[in-house]
């Protein structure tokens, strides 16, 4: 199936990373704010940790306010979580709190969600994230994190830990949370690196309680003493205290939230009868704006009844946004939702469901209608942004999402099934795609939905083919082909069809399949369709593929554009196969740096780091770099291994493993030879492609011939040398080199031009060799240097040549994919410069998408490429490169 589009990153409350503005009325605490103010400034890790109301968010907001700006001024990424905030919301919400700051990003922000599912994959956004903070010019900067203890997703606490291990030393980190966080603090307490600050650093002392009185004073005056004894110095206790009529609460309340509970009854059973239905009403919504309150409500006079209650200093803080927004205290905001389902019970599902009309994060809209029970309305808003989700890495936060409907209803609901299967995608997971689409197929037709049905179908193939059961895909895809359907769904059909040839052996099949694939493509020109269909390397050789790729590539670059997307890196893995099969093994070399760029900064989705990984382990292997190539294979292959189900292990082992096995020829590492060889054969299963048996014999022709065991490598060789083209994932050519090869060492000269003359036939036009350059650089030398007299011409000779000479470099220091770019301006591109320009200028990110209408994503990949090619590390130091250079 099409790999799911690249897209910006989910929409959230920009709430989430506002910090609150300080209240007024709020009572020096000189104690405190010192040492806050300290450990703000010089630790790599400031914890805050209390229970509920003692004034964390509070102290925070107003000692960041205190802080000196510094020569270079003060970074500041808040980030308030929220109890259903994944992984990739949380990345989004600190790459957008990070925005204002122009990171020198090597890659994708949107795109870190991704890289968290490689290998190693959340040390890789923690390097990522440190080494673009240490390269922006601040005094200091501050990640913080509000209401901690709302994270359930474990990853996050890993992710920061290895976050703090990395942090250069301006920045910091700075958790506040109920409960103490999931990170490992000993070594950092014992480096006296970190700062605690916890129930008893926060509460107030007599003193700053005997000013809060004198700010408040107004009526009969309250003992310091005396309610300093009964709230300990709470700050939610002191506050509310303050808020009723004095001799309030004077008896014994047993914890502190029964007294807060008790307070603020007193306080909302006096508030007009219109801001306390208002109240209880909108407490349902995490941040309050007018827009939102209005909504909710449904009054026309949200805007006064917000500006009372900040007036009023009802347990909301205002954020710094731009447009005005409260957010109420977690245990204000508890205790108006009993308050509310005690006082209109009838009427909270209807507010949940107005709720989630305008909510634009997916998690919280979803939420909002399963506590209303509204399924209908949750499922449509979940089927409608899956694709979105999956483009930016959130598979998990799909899967979250589909645990909050009942059993029965995820059961009778095919969009939902579709859903299950679509998040199973990422991971590879065969075996529950296969089960959850045929359901959604079935529920789609039941429901006469015949256009839904017809592409969940295409998609169950894509299990079948991982289940042993191409059969049925391939009749599945016949009937499907027969059906009227729309370009968009014919596209993905015909797709699919070319797969399933592919995958069954057809060679001669895929590329009419493909064709009209790309005929429906072409006739919707919309990037969003284009973007889903990235994979077609595996195509390049087959029988007239060459001119549909050499199309697919050109309409596909014109339509979406030169902006790195999956679908760039997927047109050039495409060029970068052709040209090896051309032997353009320079020209091959350019277009994997590109794929390589392109994939880093795309945050290593799986399958172009997988696809990435199939052409240079065959690169390296020709370019005679072993080590480089055997650590990039033995990356395919443990990749695979580790990361994978059984229903993908199981059928893609072997393949990955005949890659680095013909990598091992090309090097003639015969130990390496026979130890792959060796985990090919024990990889044999039932669930294999049609094609792992000849792969598995040309293997044991490798060892027969490195054995010296001709006669044996002979047989084995002569069926699968039988076919002929010009594909570099099927063996037939190489084979057919190598069988002229050993018919020329036994001495049958005549025999082995007979043997390679269907591939001279094959390949008059030189433009695709196919696997030749495969048979590795002792073949062609032995084939080249032959004494083939008449038996050739000159120009089949002269090819042989060719071939040798260009494997004739190996061994030669070839510089690695990611080697530095020229510190030069003729290493930039001319709109790199053009925006080098800029950045010397002074100007931002933003400023610079605007002067020349692009996109801030293209904007940060073009300072990433600035960035490597002059290798420099901050925009300061391009800026001084570019002076100079113009000096």
């Amino acid at each position: 199936m099409p790999a799911p589009a690249a897209v910006p990153a989910p929409s959230f409350a920009l709430a989430k990373i506002q910090p609150p503005r300080p209240r007024a009325g709020l009572v020096a605490r000189p104690q405190l704010e010192e040492a806050l103010g300290r450990a703000l400034t010089e630790q790599r890790l400031t914890l805050l940790v209390a229970p509920a109301g003692y004034g964390k968010t509070s102290a925070l907001g107003r000692q960041i306010r205190l802080l000196p700006e510094g020569p270079e001024g003060l970074a500041l990424a808040w980030v308030s979580v929220d109890e259903d905030d994944q992984l990739p919301r949380f990345l989004a919400c600190l790459a957008t709190a990070l925005e204002p700051y122009d990171l020198p990003w090597r890659v994708s922000p949107e795109a870190l969600a991704l890289l968290a599912q490689a290998e190693h994959g959340l040390r890789d956004v923690a390097t990522e994230l440190a080494n673009a903070l240490a390269g922006t010019e601040v005094w200091r900067g501050l990640i913080v994190l509000d209401d901690a203890h709302r994270l359930n997703d474990p990853r996050i606490f890993e992710l920061l830990q290895a976050l703090i291990e990395r942090l250069p030393p301006r920045w910091g980190l700075v958790v506040a949370s109920r409960v103490e966080p999931m990170l490992s603090l000993a070594r950092l307490r014992a480096q006296g690196e970190l700062a605690e600050f916890r129930q008893f650093d926060l509460r107030f002392n007599e003193a700053e309680v005997s000013a809060l009185l004198d700010l408040n004073a107004g009526g009969a005056r309250t003992d310091a003493r005396e309610l300093l004894e009964r709230t300990d110095g709470w700050a939610a206790g002191l506050r509310l205290s303050l808020a009723t009529r004095p001799g309030t609460a004077r008896a014994s309340v047993p914890t502190q939230r029964h007294l807060f509970d008790y307070l603020a009854t007193e306080v909302l059973d006096e508030l007009p009868a219109e801001l306390r239905e208002f109240l209880l009403r909108c407490s349902v919504l995490p941040e309050m704006t007018v827009a939102r309150c209005g909504q909710v409500a449904e009054t026309p006079h949200a805007a006064r009844l917000l500006e009372d209650i900040e007036r009023r200093g009802l347990f909301a803080s205002v954020m710094e946004a731009d447009e005005f927004t409260l957010r109420l205290h977690d245990l204000f905001r508890d205790f108006l939702e009993d308050r509310l389902q005690r006082d209109f019970p009838d009427e909270l599902p209807r507010l949940l469901r107005r709720a989630a009309e305008h909510e634009p994060d997916l998690s919280r809209a979803v939420g909002y209608l399963a506590r209303a029970g509204a399924w209908d309305e949750a499922t449509v808003v979940l089927a409608r942004r899956a694709q979105e989700q999956l483009g930016i890495g959130a598979g998990a936060t799909l899967e979250q999402l589909l645990t909050l409907f009942p059993e029965d209803e995820l059961a009778r609901r095919p969009d939902l099934q579709l859903v299950k299967g679509l998040a199973a995608w990422p991971r590879y997971d065969w075996s529950t795609l296969l089960v959850a689409m045929q359901q959604a197929a079935e529920g789609f037709a039941r429901m006469g939905r015949q256009r839904d049905a017809a592409l969940t179908r295409a998609n169950v193939c894509s299990g079948l083919w991982h289940a042993g059961r191409l059969a049925e895909s391939t009749r599945e895809l016949t009937a499907l082909r027969a059906m009227p359907l729309d370009d968009a769904a014919r596209a993905f059909v015909y797709y699919s069809s070319a797969w399933d040839e592919f995958v069954s052996a057809r060679t001669e099949q895929v590329a009419p399949m493909f064709a009209e694939m790309l005929a429906s493509l072409e006739r919707v020109p919309v990037p969003m369709l284009w973007m889903q269909f990235p994979s077609h390397c595996v195509f390049v050789g087959l029988p007239g593929m060459q001119p549909l790729l050499d199309r697919f590539a050109h309409s596909a670059m014109r339509i979406c554009g030169d902006a790195p997307t999956q679908l760039r890196a997927g047109v050039n893995h495409i060029r970068a196969w052709l040209a090896l099969g051309a032997a353009r093994l320079d020209e091959a070399g350019e277009w994997l740096q590109r794929c390589e760029e392109d994939c880093h900064w795309l945050g290593m989705p799986r399958i172009l780091a997988t696809e990435l990984r199939l052409v240079r382990t065959l690169w390296l292997a020709l370019r005679g770099e072993r080590e480089a190539c055997h650590a990039t294979g033995r990356e395919l292959v443990d990749d695979l291994r580790l990361h994978s189900p059984l229903s993908h292990r199981q059928v893609h082992e072997s393949e990955v493993l005949f890659v680095h096995l013909r990598a091992c020829w090309i090097l003639r590492d015969d130990e390496a030879l026979r130890r792959v060889d060796a985990e090919l054969q024990r990889a044999c299963n039932a669930y294999e492609w049609p094609g792992a048996p000849a792969n598995r014999a040309f293997s044991r022709a490798l060892v027969a011939l490195a054995d010296g065991r001709l006669d044996d490598a002979r047989k084995l060789l002569q069926p699968i040398a039988e076919d002929v083209n010009r594909s570099l994932f099927y063996p037939a050519t190489q084979a057919r080199l190598m069988l002229a090869d050993l018919e020329l060492q036994q001495g049958r000269l005549d025999l082995a031009a007979i043997t390679l003359q269907p591939w001279f036939d094959e390949v008059r036009d030189r433009r695709e060799i196919g696997g030749a350059l495969l048979a590795g650089p002792q073949v062609l030398s032995r084939l080249q240097s032959a004494p083939w007299g008449a038996r050739l011409p000159a120009a089949d000779h002269a090819l042989l040549a060719h071939l040798s000479s260009v494997l004739g470099l190996q061994g030669q220091a070839v510089p690695s994919l990611s080697s530095a770019r020229p510190a030069g301006a003729a290493g930039l591109s001319e709109r790199e410069t053009e925006v080098l320009a800029r950045i010397a200028a002074g100007d931002s990110n933003k400023l610079i998408a605007r002067a020349f209408d692009l996109s801030p994503h293209t904007v940060k990949r073009h300072v990433a490429n600035i960035l490597g090619k002059l290798g420099v590390d901050t925009r300061g130091q391009a800026a001084a490169r570019w002076r100079e250079l113009n000096a």
